[in-house]
């Protein structure tokens, strides 16, 4: 497991026990200010935004190592990129400058040197990835734009294309930020940064578009989403889209939804974790979670009751100054 520390020159790289969870740390990997973190399916290539480039490592499997090989100039930092179905093109999005850009893969791993695509949105592009079927893109935008911008994605070429329509709103200013598509691939969830809230989207998988129906917020009754220091900021859901979670900056929580079958979410419960949870992630074996604060510069980590999505807190690791990114690898 891997941690970027946007404000360390390295990130802290662990080794995870599938049977406890616990970790072992290991070795520092240097890297000026790691950000945002891809790797490709088969996870020999790991992409890190460090600024204004994006890094192109290997990885070694049995150790954890990443060799870096490639890096490519970008206009600047960017707070998300990840690899289309096809590990062909990765796709980031550029909060300050207003865009989405698609970068060729080459064959030994590396980025093209200049975007395949720049396309205009507007300001605060905060994420982008493409849907199952690898034919749809979503960048959800955060206030003032309040938005998320809908793409057709063409695998073959690397392009993207506004869907029709271009974009959707939310009625009042929620600011979508990240988000997950329900396994089945019906319902798409995004958790709003300004509203403390998560939206639930009907996902037509024939025309890449999306339809609210429900709104529903992220705090426990009685804590008012306007207070000071409050904001949502990531989203994750278990593979067999029973329960869905989000974190509560400012509150520093996870919050906890049961999925109904009709995709409606019901809050179930609110878990505590370390100061501003920028990220948090659930481990690939689905028995742990992993919740980074952005002030502590620490990790704590969680099991996971498959029963009832519960969490139970394991353990805490010191990692860099504002952690931003957990990444896992399969060791080999």
């Amino acid at each position: 497991m891997y941690v970027s520390n946007s404000g360390s020159s390295f990130m802290s790289h662990f080794i995870m026990d599938e049977a406890t969870g616990k970790l072992a740390p290991q070795a520092n990997i240097e890297i000026d200010s790691p950000g945002a973190v891809a790797t490709d399916a088969a996870c020999t290539m790991m992409y890190i935004g460090c600024g204004p480039r994006i890094d192109s490592c290997r990885i070694d499997r049995a150790s954890g190592a990443l060799e870096k090989i490639g890096s490519t100039t970008i206009v600047e930092g960017t707070p998300f990129i990840a690899t289309d179905k096809t590990d062909r093109y990765l796709l980031a999005a550029y909060y300050g400058a207003a865009g989405i850009t698609s970068h060729r893969i080459e064959s030994d791993g590396t980025l093209s040197a200049e975007p395949l695509q720049w396309l205009d949105t507007a300001v605060r592009s905060h994420s982008i990835h493409t849907d199952p079927s690898n034919r749809f893109a979503f960048v959800p935008h955060t206030n003032p734009t309040n938005a998320i911008y809908q793409f057709r994605f063409d695998e073959k070429t690397g392009l993207l294309s506004p869907n029709d329509p271009p974009l959707i709103q939310p009625q009042t200013e929620e600011g979508p930020r990240h988000f997950v598509i329900r396994p089945r691939g019906d319902v798409l969830y995004s958790v709003n940064e300004n509203g403390m809230t998560v939206s639930a989207f009907h996902f037509d998988a024939e025309r890449g578009t999306l339809e609210a129906f429900q709104l529903i917020g992220t705090l426990p009754e009685g804590v008012d989403p306007k207070g000071e220091g409050l904001s949502t900021a990531e989203i994750r859901m278990t593979s067999d889209g029973r329960y869905l979670y989000a974190s509560n900056r400012g509150h520093n929580t996870l919050a906890l939804f049961a999925v109904g079958d009709d995709g409606t979410l019901a809050l179930k419960d609110h878990f505590p974790t370390e100061a501003v949870p920028r990220f948090f992630e659930i481990d690939p074996t689905e028995q742990y979670v992993y919740s980074a604060g952005q002030d502590s510069g620490r990790l704590v980590s969680y099991k996971l009751d498959s029963a009832s999505g519960a969490l139970e807190t394991l353990e805490n690791h010191e990692v860099g100054t504002t952690p931003l990114w957990i990444q896992f690898v399969k060791q080999a």
